[in-house]
Formats: structure tokens, sequence, C-alpha cells
């Protein structure tokens, strides 16, 4: 197994969901078949530590558990956590300290926090919550999720009897994590319930809620257990009504989709040092617009809004501007919905949906107002193209067509014709995933 490697899961007849590469300049991929016949191990979470590639897969007698895998090898270790059949699952895998942290779940404890040193093959437990109870009825434990580096320090939330589901940070040396209690007493405030965690200016920036002030943003300086609330919303309404796609840094300020009652839910900036946001508003009045999506990219903010005219659709806000432009892929009232944003070699792709082509991939560059389509499944139907990562030059994705089913495709830079890695023969699908580079 060479180096400047891409790993993946893939689907086929035979063998079951397996763990598959595709070496530098491949146009073949190598099967690493962990679970002879047609099971499959349906490897997941792949993550480098000590050019050792770990993540969790099943095997037949344990369940899913973590596995450790050296590159040139075809046989990984198991690090068994949960002994026996039962499986613990391991998920959220994250290297930090130069070592693992992960979430799984035992009979014994629940689903809890656990560091494994590289050198080692037996994870240590960090036991947040001992009291058998959890943040619902289907789950017993800490839970621990949303872990995030961030200024020499792991921070992530997790949930416990007293406390609710909260804010923590650990460091290396650390056998117990430190409480940041936004709500104080057993309610949870939920940190990162909308957009995740996002650092800008040297400042950690969430969304949380409380009783007082519903789903507020809000903002947390290095080594500080105190966070400030920018209230954009005064009382227990909340300026978060639902899931957007993060926070964006641009043009020195922070982007984000949040609601008030006048505007609805619209675009957000926030100047650092800050607690009154500046607002968008692009579907006029209290109508909302989503924003979602945001992506900074040569000078420009990209984004996805919804109108009423013309549904869900591409917009680009240039530096200095306040009005964004919108590029309508579907005319009319219908969505093109663009999702999966991504930029490669000097150009933006994504997936959007037309009337004539179906959803398909596109192309837009600097300077253009129209992007190009890319037409993987020519007429009305869809190849969905989705999962897009870029490795040693090229853009890979998984997309449909009739002819080859659900596979992976490569394009090279300015190409109108992906090339497929068909890994299933035919039209079967294979449903390549979980894409991972070493």
């Amino acid at each position: 197994m060479p180096k400047s490697v891409l790993y993946f899961n893939a689907t086929t007849e035979e063998h079951g969901a397996e763990f598959y590469y595709l070496p530098r300049g491949g146009t073949r991929a190598t099967l690493i078949d962990l679970v002879p016949g047609p099971d499959g191990s349906n490897p997941t979470g792949f993550i480098a530590l000590k050019d050792q590639i770990y993540f969790s897969a099943y095997a037949p007698g344990h369940g899913y558990e973590l596995h450790r895998l050296a590159p040139g090898n075809s046989k990984p270790t198991l690090i068994e956590i949960e002994q026996g059949q039962g499986g613990s699952y391991p998920h959220s895998l994250t290297v930090y300290g130069g070592q693992l942290y992960f979430a799984a779940t035992t009979a014994a404890t629940g689903t809890e926090l656990y560091r494994l040193s590289p050198e080692s093959d037996e994870p240590t437990l960090i036991d947040i919550n001992p009291i058998p109870s959890g943040p619902n009825p289907h789950i017993v434990g800490s839970a621990p999720k949303n872990f995030l580096t961030y200024k020499g320090e792991l921070y992530f939330t997790a949930f416990t009897d007293e406390r609710g589901e909260e804010l923590y940070r650990i460091s290396p040396r650390d056998d117990a994590p430190t409480l940041i209690d936004i709500n104080p007493g057993a309610g949870s405030s939920i940190p990162g319930i909308f957009g995740d965690f996002t650092e800008y200016k040297g400042e950690l920036y969430f969304t949380a809620d409380t009783a007082e002030s519903g789903i507020e943003l809000y903002r947390l300086s290095p080594g500080s257990a105190n966070p400030t609330l920018i209230d954009l919303t005064p009382g227990p309404m909340g300026s978060f009504t639902n899931y957007f796609s993060g926070f964006e840094e641009f043009e020195d300020q922070l982007y984000f989709a949040g609601f008030t009652a006048e505007t609805g839910t619209e675009l957000f900036r926030l100047t650092a040092g800050s607690t009154t946001p500046a607002v968008m508003d692009i579907n006029q009045g209290a109508a909302y617009s989503f924003p979602s999506n945001l992506t900074a990219f040569q000078g420009s903010l990209y984004f996805t809004a919804s109108t009423e005219e013309h549904g869900t659709e591409l917009y680009r806000l240039s530096r200095g501007s306040d009005e964004p432009t919108l590029i309508d892929i579907n005319p009319g009232s219908a969505d093109s919905a663009p999702f999966n944003l991504t930029i490669f070699r000097g150009c933006l792709y994504f997936s959007a949906s037309s009337k004539e082509h179906g959803t398909e991939l596109y192309r837009i560059c600097p300077g253009r107002n129209e992007p190009t389509l890319i037409d993987i499944n020519p007429g009305v139907e869809s190849s969905f193209p989705s999962d897009f990562t870029t490795f040693e030059g090229k853009l890979y994705f998984t997309a449909r067509s009739q002819d080859e089913g659900r596979a992976l495709y490569e394009l090279s830079r300015g190409s109108q014709k992906p090339s497929i890695i068909d890994i299933s023969a035919g039209v079967a699908d294979s449903y390549p995933h979980e894409y991972f580079t070493l």
C-alpha cells in the first residue's frame, strides 16, 4: 500500500461494505477485505495518528470495534473495548496531543470518553457521567461529541445527570475534563446545537440554549469558563430556529444565519469584539431566506438562500458589498438547491438541480455569473453528485449514471468529462463514501 493514497468505504455483492484504497494516479481501487464474504466490515471514521489509520469496523465475534492499520499492511489490529460480540461502536475519532480521543459504548459505563496512546492497544476510560443515566432514554453515559481543538485544549460537549449537556475541555495530562456550565443546574444548554463551533480572531463561537435567552450566540476566550452572550433577540425566544451549515469568516467578519422576528432567518455578520451583529435581509420582511453553505472563495462569499420568487439558489457577496448577487441556476420559483460547495483548483464545484438536467455537477470560476454544467447522467435523470474530496490535484466524488450505478468518479482541472473508477461492475451501486487521504 503506497503512500499518498485515497481510502474509502464501498460496497459490492461479493464483499459487502469494505475498505478500499486508490493510490496516486491509480485508475483501479484495491480491496482490503477485512471480513471475507458478503457481510463486509463497513469501516467508518478514518483518521491518521503517527502514520497509522484508525477506524471503526465490524469484526465477527466482536461487533463494531476500533481498528488500527499500518500502511503497507492488509490486516488491521483489533482494539477491543467491549469484550464479546456486542461491540463498543467507537465514533467521533479525534487526534489531540499525540493521542486518539473518541466515544465508545460498554454495558458497564454506557457511552463515554476514551483516550488511546499510539503505543498502546488499551484505551483509557474517562468516565464523565458515572451515574447510569443519559441525554435521552436510548443513551446511557455522557455521550461526548462535537470534539474541537482550540488553543491547545480539546473542547467537546457531554451529558451528566447533575448538569445536563454542557461544554467541557480537557488537556493531554488531565484525568478529568473541566466543565463550562452555560445553563447552570440540570438543564442542558446543548452547546453547538446549531452551526457547530468555530474559532474566529482567537475566540471560540458557538450557539447554546438557556431558559432566559433561548438559543443564542456565545463567544469564549481562551482559558475562560464564562462565555459572553451575544443576544440577537433579547428574551427567551432565541435567535436560531433551525440547523445551518456553520459560521464562515469573510473579510475579517464572521458570517452566519440568525433569526429575529422582524427579519426571519437571514444572513448576519459580526465584527470581532462586538456583540451587535448586522443583518442582510435577503428575503425582505419577516420571510425567511435560510442562508446556508457559506463558503469564502476568491474574495467573495458564496452561499445558498431562499426567496418566494427564485426558490433556493446560489448567491455571491462581493468584497465591500452589502448586496448579494443572485446566480439563478434554475430560473423561476423552483429550487436548484446548490449543495456540497467545494473549492478545487481555482473554481467552486457543487451539486444543483434543474428541470432539464436533474441534480448534476456544476462549476463556477471567479468573474463568472453563470456556472458550467458537468452533466454526468445526460438528460433529465440525476447523477446526484456528493461526497466531494480533493486528492493529488483531482476532484473525487460519488455519482450515479444509468450505465454504471452509483460509483466513484475523478475529475481533472477544467475537464467536462469525469472518469469513472468502477468498483462494482455493471449497473450495481458501490456507494463509495468516507473518503480519507494519507
